[in-house]
């Protein structure tokens, strides 16, 4: 064997001998954030933060969140839900699921992807409330909403907390259900929001509001954007209801009227105009003796034995259309304030003639909700159900429906209780088709 070949047959052994490269599966792209930082780091270290935040304050972490924290570092996913929910506890002295630890660690590392904060079952003081009061302050942490939902909050906390919405600009959605600190709390809750262009949504639901929370919701719908409100299971009754609608009844009845006027006139110019053009075909054959039919088919035909561009001539090239770029489409104006609702729900709020309400008042407080339905345009949900309306009260909601079907407004879901006769339950629930009910909150029931 020559040198030459001997070395071309290391060379082919050499090559034979190489390892294949083994062919894996593709890993994740990671996100980078706005500062360069990855998802997962960023979680990875909101997460070690908060353990030891836990540790010093004496509580623990919901075990919900801590499976989605590492869902999110597994995925390179930003955590931008946070659910913080009360654990089981054994004996009274165990550690138990506390707010102020988590809040600390968003400040401390400057956790701006935050949008919604869940808080269920943890019973806040107002030290908490005043701790969520300043990150929601700070405007540096955009929170879209905010739920604390059976948090044993009172009338002085809330307030603390509602001093809050004036300084918010991304705060779209409040939800405060199954928290009793009645009319007064409702109070401090609607002075917060009465310079608040933002919050869109408000759910009080089962938090003892009386007749006099009516009249406070009432102004703050007309004076701000709130367009969806729930209060099922309260007791505004017949008064507190009707001050609830009153401002935006009377501005729907407004717009109707604008709107009937702007039809008469239009129907008025319509009218002008065809008599118009009748009144000048009549002058033309009075004047030439040659109607309009005939004028026209002697300049066809003129137009033909020429050979010009009468109707029948051929067309000529047609130019080619240049693509233009895409408009990017402007971003919504935020809402106007005024008395618009879109969702109104009022559920099991005594709205009989059983409490300090007259007899009658269910009527008169129906023959409202029907001026509401026959005139806005805006309504897409209305919820009346557990109150005892009787039949002359379903009457009243049945023909606002139907005359509204007439109008050819938008529909609208409508719920009311079923202890009326069946013809006008069964109309209601045709005409107002689509409301499901909510399912109640285990363990918890309205106080009478």
């Amino acid at each position: 064997m020559t040198l030459r070949n001997h070395t071309l047959y290391n060379k082919s052994n050499c090559v034979s001998k190489m390892p294949g490269k083994k062919k894996g599966k593709k890993g994740k792209k990671k996100k980078a954030m706005a500062g360069g930082e990855m998802a997962d780091v960023c979680v990875k270290k909101l997460m070690k933060r908060y353990e030891q935040n836990c540790k010093d304050c004496n509580s623990v972490m919901p075990l919900d969140l801590k499976k989605t924290m590492k869902a999110c570092i597994e995925n390179c996913q930003i955590l931008s839900k946070a659910i913080l929910e009360a654990s089981t506890v054994e004996q009274s002295d165990d550690p138990r699921v506390c707010l102020q630890p988590f809040i600390q660690t968003v400040r401390e590392e400057r956790y701006t992807y935050l949008k919604d904060l869940h808080v269920w079952n943890i019973p806040l003081v107002h030290k908490d409330m005043a701790t969520l009061a300043l990150l929601v302050e700070k405007g540096f942490y955009p929170l879209r909403l905010i739920d604390l939902m059976d948090c044993l909050i009172d009338s002085y906390s809330i307030k603390r907390l509602s001093e809050s919405f004036m300084l918010c600009q991304t705060l779209t959605t409040l939800i405060l259900d199954y928290n009793e600190f009645g009319d007064k709390g409702c109070e401090g809750v609607c002075h917060g929001l009465e310079k608040n262009r933002t919050i869109l949504s408000l759910s009080m639901n089962y938090c003892a509001l009386g007749v006099a929370s009516g009249a406070l919701l009432g102004h703050i719908i007309q004076t701000t954007v709130l367009r969806e409100l729930y209060l099922d299971g309260n007791d505004l009754e017949c008064d507190g209801a009707m001050e609830l609608i009153k401002a935006c009844v009377l501005q729907a009845e407004e717009e109707s009227a604008a709107r009937q006027e702007a039809a008469r006139l239009k129907e008025q110019q319509e009218a002008e105009r065809i008599l118009a053009e009748q009144e000048n075909r009549y002058g033309s054959y009075a004047r030439t003796g040659v109607s309009d039919s005939e004028a026209g088919d002697r300049i066809g035909s003129a137009a033909s034995s020429k050979g010009g561009d009468g109707p029948g001539a051929s067309k000529g090239k047609k130019g080619k259309k240049k693509k233009g770029k895409k408009k990017k489409k402007k971003p919504a104006p935020p809402p106007e304030p005024g008395p618009w609702i879109h969702k109104l729900h009022l559920a099991d709020n005594g709205i009989d003639g059983l409490g300090s309400s007259p007899h009658f008042a269910p009527v008169i407080c129906m023959r409202l909700f029907k001026q509401l339905l026959l005139h806005s345009t805006c309504l897409e949900e209305l919820d009346l159900e557990d109150n005892l309306i009787g039949d002359m009260g379903g009457q009243e909601i049945k023909e606002g429906l139907e005359k509204r079907k007439e109008a050819d407004l938008p529909s609208v879901k409508v719920r009311t209780t079923h202890r009326m006769s069946s013809e006008t339950f069964a109309a209601i629930c045709k005409l107002g088709s689509g409301l499901k009910k909510k399912k109640k909150k285990k363990g918890k029931k309205k106080k009478k």
